[in-house]
């Protein structure tokens, strides 16, 4: 599906400190202080954003000559102007006119070339962190770096931007489809745990019911296509560093998505639905921002704040090096997609898997008993046991 570079860092974790930055696109005012304590509908910073001048056409759109459209504007450089009125007229018997388009500052810079241009005001930006958490740092004027206690899952890909809600967990089953008579007007607004795949009709009825967010095991390939209306195989091409994902024609997805598993009808692992379930009515923040290619790699994400954990209790960051025996892992190739399991052996050699190829291994126990050699690049770690509440 894409250039994979694994991290090694588990993809379930009951209990860890989640850091994140909030930064501004440009300097404003920092609202809070180092310490504060901060909710997800909370402003924390704000700041003016100027917009980007629109050039128009103007000689060109009369059929005037482009040395002759300074002397035909009506209005002064730097004037503002609302959208309708008219800034240029031309001939007396039969006038031509033409009307601002938008409201904002004209500049008369390039008249001679025939242009005009017209700047929007600057519109107004503030920054929520869709969290809760307190400030650990502050950067003036552009940015704060917020932490909370939280259990941590990621998924393979998702759509949508950051939202924030209550999670529902609308199946009982990791395995379970999660259909349209599931969702009814309790799922407005909430963040809903689904189990295996999704149909066209209960995206649609999620986005008819205004849900904020689904969590699933799967979706199969034709009921993507269809409710994003892809056109054809163009949408999935693979560019020069990967799959470039998500295509243009998801970016107004109208809802956040998060998917554990990958494309098909395949049940979310246990680990990740046990987690997810256990905090059914908790709050959680939900991004299904999904970068697949390179190696500065973002992967969707639901953190559900555990404001009551002890941070000194909280472990480390987990790195590469804590993949060893004993952890707990989950198999991301083709062929056991989705299995867990336990890294019973690490050898030192090389093995040669069925393919032919000689790869670096890990001896994997999994959940039946039958221990099997899956390459290193093939793992995700999961996280300890223990909820964190």
């Amino acid at each position: 599906m894409t250039v994979y570079y694994p991290t090694f860092e588990p993809v379930v974790n009951p209990l860890t400190m989640v850091t994140q930055v909030r930064a501004l696109p440009m300097a404003g005012e920092v609202l809070k202080r180092v310490g504060n304590r901060v909710e997800p509908d909370e402003v924390v910073a704000r700041t003016l954003v100027p917009a980007r001048g629109q050039r128009f056409a103007v000689a060109r759109q009369l059929a005037l000559a482009e040395k002759d459209l300074a002397a035909a504007v009506l209005v002064e450089d730097g004037a503002d102007v609302e959208a309708g009125d008219v800034l240029v007229r031309v001939g007396r018997l039969r006038q031509r006119i033409w009307r601002a388009p938008i409201a904002g500052t004209l500049s008369r810079a390039e008249e001679q070339q025939g242009y005009l241009v017209i700047v929007p005001d600057s519109q107004n930006y503030e920054l929520r962190v869709h969290i809760k958490g307190f400030v650990a740092a502050v950067e003036p004027y552009r940015s704060l770096t917020i932490q909370t206690p939280a259990a941590l899952i990621q998924g393979a890909f998702g759509f949508g931007g950051e939202q924030h809600g209550v999670l529902r967990a609308a199946v009982t089953d990791p395995g379970d489809e999660l259909l349209p008579e599931m969702l009814d007007e309790r799922s407005a607004l909430s963040i809903l745990i689904g189990g295996g795949p999704i149909g066209v009709a209960a995206l649609a009825r999620a986005v008819e019911l205004r849900v904020r967010g689904l969590i699933l095991g799967s979706i199969t390939e034709e009921a993507l296509r269809s409710f994003l209306g892809y056109h054809g195989d163009a949408d999935w091409d693979v560019g020069g560093s990967g799959w470039l994902f998500p295509p243009a024609t998801a970016r107004d997805f109208p809802l956040t998505l998060m998917v554990t598993e990958g494309l098909g009808r395949r049940p979310m692992n246990g680990p990740a639905f046990e987690l997810l379930t256990s905090y059914d009515g908790s709050e959680a923040a939900l991004d299904g921002q999904t970068w697949l290619h390179g190696r500065e790699q973002r992967r969707p994400q639901v953190i559900i704040p555990l404001t009551r954990a002890d941070p000194a209790g909280i472990p480390p960051e987990p790195d590469a090096e804590q993949l060893g025996i004993g952890v707990a892992v989950r198999i991301v190739s083709d062929d056991l997609l989705g299995q867990v399991g336990l890294i019973v052996g690490l050898p030192r050699r090389m093995q040669a898997l069925g393919c032919g190829a000689r790869y670096t291994v890990a001896e994997v126990r999994l959940t039946d008993g039958q221990t099997v050699p899956v390459p290193l690049g093939n793992l995700e770690a999961l996280g300890a046991g223990g909820k964190g509440r």
